[in-house]
């Protein structure tokens, strides 16, 4: 079975990392600046011991 659905050509991928605090005021300025962006849950940094990352999807909607 293969995917027939076409790719959103107006969305954006972003992925933030740091530590906890810093990703929070920085996931709230994107939330508020671009209401349609969407946070997953921080998921703890693989590279960087007492960080999280958090990935954002954006679209102008």
């Amino acid at each position: 079975m293969t995917d027939t659905r076409k790719p959103r050509l107006d969305l954006a991928k972003v992925r933030v990392i740091g530590p906890p605090e810093v990703v929070d005021h920085v996931v709230d300025a994107i939330t508020t600046a671009v209401p349609a962006a969407k946070p997953s849950c921080p998921y703890p940094s693989h590279k960087n011991p007492g960080h999280v990352r958090v990935y954002l999807e954006v679209s102008p909607e």
